[in-house]
């Protein structure tokens, strides 16, 4: 099959050959060459800078397209880290006129290093950043975090990847030589205007891996590792190969599973990343193509059928992602999977201190909406949730809108419990930072709190990058019980909402709260609920007559009072 023909031949629906390749309909011409992959080079350094600045890059031929990037012009290094070491990174900040910044997407370090929205670095101000590296070995990634200006900035080119090595994996037969058997894919669909600038939005119409469009790349005849990562604004990637061959998930976010999962899809939310082994061996000469199989995810998945979904090309449809031309194998090649990987100790249940509920809720589209936590938005003045440190939790993250939400904490990974009460997949079973959850669905996950705020907050947030600078994000502090001591609540730090109201009131309270009663205008209890020191809750209070009614919150002994009206 010649590299400019259609490389599939199902679920195209009709759109052309523009379409199946990837490719605005406006573009001159139907059939593009194909481009060596671009593999970002990797800087295994202690201390480095990195350059956040304004470049031009031709995707196309004739084509000049702004774009931003950290010491490249698209994109920026892969940064190699080792378990135990300590990162000196500076952060420089090149750009005209916008401010900006680098979170460390995954990464368990303190709130000062996070790099989030309160982290604002001016244009031409540095930022130094010092953690000491804790995760296990893993596919992490950087990218900006700007309140507002998230999506913009990552659709312009800032983001690379983060591979961490320690001597685990270092144990185990993978194939680990850079950019030879052991690949980074980094996913972006980009739609570009007529001038070749892009088009900001949810969705593209042209796909670029490693900011290369139509990419392939010849890899050898034997065991390779793909490390793939969803960095797009809001589509969800249903990977495999245009054969349906096995390949197996060795990996998640967070790190290495325990044994190898043999698949023929992964599903990528986006900011989660998957590493798979895929076995050439004997392919020589041959070629297949990696494709993104938009036809089988579901109505309510950004990229799927969703009706509501901003019009793209590439929704609903199968297309190509990168073709894979075998070649020879290297002198010293991993010819199998191993059986076994790591050993994984989860958070343990015995240990939960405290179960929390968000639900998602409003209503919108990939690109646009009025999604809330609980009917919370993000202020960067409130802390929503304090956590004690060193504490284990059990959270619950209900989506209760039509469209799916990956879900998103910083500050450390967590493992999911299950998918409505039910075992999440095997390939979920691992540590976690970010969670796909489908409309109506309920997913319960368990974490462990072991870094410090101090000042600077952690946040949790939709990771579909448009709704999060759309103020689908909240933000936690941690605060250390043996060196802090409680402060005397005051009235002024509670919030009870909405009022009036016709059936459901919500209250929070700046203090953990021992018990909540409601009163009438006469001060008669109508209605009283323990709290067990949480913070917020919900009262249905649908069957109360209408008129005002006090709400009295026992905290640390003091009585803090709101008021609401019952329509």
């Amino acid at each position: 099959m010649s590299d400019h023909a259609i490389p599939f031949g199902r679920k195209v629906r009709g759109y052309g050959l523009a379409l199946v390749l990837g490719v605005s309909p406006w573009f001159p011409a139907l059939a593009q060459p194909l481009n060596p992959l671009l593999i970002p080079p990797t800087v295994d350094e202690d201390t480095i800078d990195l350059l956040i600045d304004q470049h031009v890059v031709q995707f196309y031929p004739g084509l000049h397209t702004g774009t931003y990037g950290v010491n490249a012009p698209y994109l920026g290094p892969t940064l190699i880290l080792h378990h135990g070491d300590t990162a000196h990174w500076r952060v420089v900040n090149l750009l005209d006129t916008e401010m900006t910044s680098l979170h460390w997407h995954g990464l368990q370090l303190p709130g000062e290093m996070d790099g989030g929205p309160p982290r604002e670095v001016m244009p031409g101000d540095t930022w130094n950043v010092k953690f000491k590296v804790k995760n296990p070995a893993g596919t992490f990634w950087y990218h900006p975090h700007p309140h507002g200006h998230t999506a913009e900035q990552v659709q312009f080119g800032i983001a690379g990847m983060i591979i961490l090595r320690d001597s685990a994996e270092a144990a185990l037969d993978l194939p680990r030589t850079y950019g030879v058997d052991d690949i980074p894919l980094v996913l972006q669909d980009r739609r570009f205007d007529e001038n070749g600038q892009f088009v900001f939005g949810p969705y593209g119409d042209s796909v670029l891996v490693n900011g290369t469009p139509h990419p392939y790349m010849e890899l050898p005849a034997q065991v390779v590792r793909l490390r793939l990562l969803n960095g797009s604004n809001a589509r969800v990637y249903q990977v495999g190969f245009d054969d349906d061959r096995s390949f197996s998930i060795i990996g998640n976010d967070g790190g290495l599973l325990e044994e190898p999962i043999p698949v023929d899809r992964v599903r990528l939310s986006n900011g989660e990343r998957s590493e798979v082994l895929v076995d050439l061996s004997g392919m020589e000469g041959d070629s297949l193509m990696l494709m993104g199989f938009g036809s089988e995810l579901t109505e309510t998945m950004p990229g799927g059928s969703l009706i509501l979904n901003e019009p793209s090309y590439l929704n609903a449809i199968d297309f190509p992602l990168l073709r894979i031309r075998v070649g020879p194998p290297t002198d010293d090649p991993v010819t199998s999977f191993p059986s076994s990987l790591v050993t994984l100790t989860p958070p343990d249940i015995a240990d939960v201190t405290r179960t929390r509920h968000k639900a998602i809720d409003g209503f919108g589209t990939a690109g646009t909406g009025l999604f809330t936590f609980d009917g919370d938005t993000f202020n960067m003045d409130v802390v929503n949730d304090t956590v004690p440190l060193g504490t284990t939790e059990i959270w619950y993250v209900l989506n209760a809108t039509d469209i799916a939400h990956p879900f998103h904490i910083h500050g450390g990974s967590f493992f999911l419990l299950d998918r409505d009460g039910q075992q999440p997949h095997p390939w979920e079973q691992g540590w976690k930072d970010v969670v796909l959850v489908d409309m109506g669905e309920q997913v319960r996950f368990i974490m462990r709190f072991d870094e410090r705020t101090d000042g600077w907050p952690f946040m949790y947030h939709c990771h579909n990058l448009m709704h999060e600078d759309l103020m689908l994000m909240l933000q936690y502090i941690t605060e250390d019980p043996s060196t802090n001591v409680a402060a005397v609540p005051t009235t002024s730090e509670v919030r009870v909402f909405p009022s009036p109201t016709v059936d459901r009131l919500q209250f929070r309270s700046g203090s953990p709260v021992d018990r909540v009663v409601v009163q009438d205008v006469l001060g008669r209890e109508v209605m009283a609920a323990n709290m067990r020191g949480a913070s917020q809750g919900s009262l249905d209070v649908a069957t109360l007559p209408s008129g005002m009614y006090h709400v009295l919150l026992r905290s640390h002994g003091v009585v803090l009072r709101g008021s609401f009206v019952k329509e």
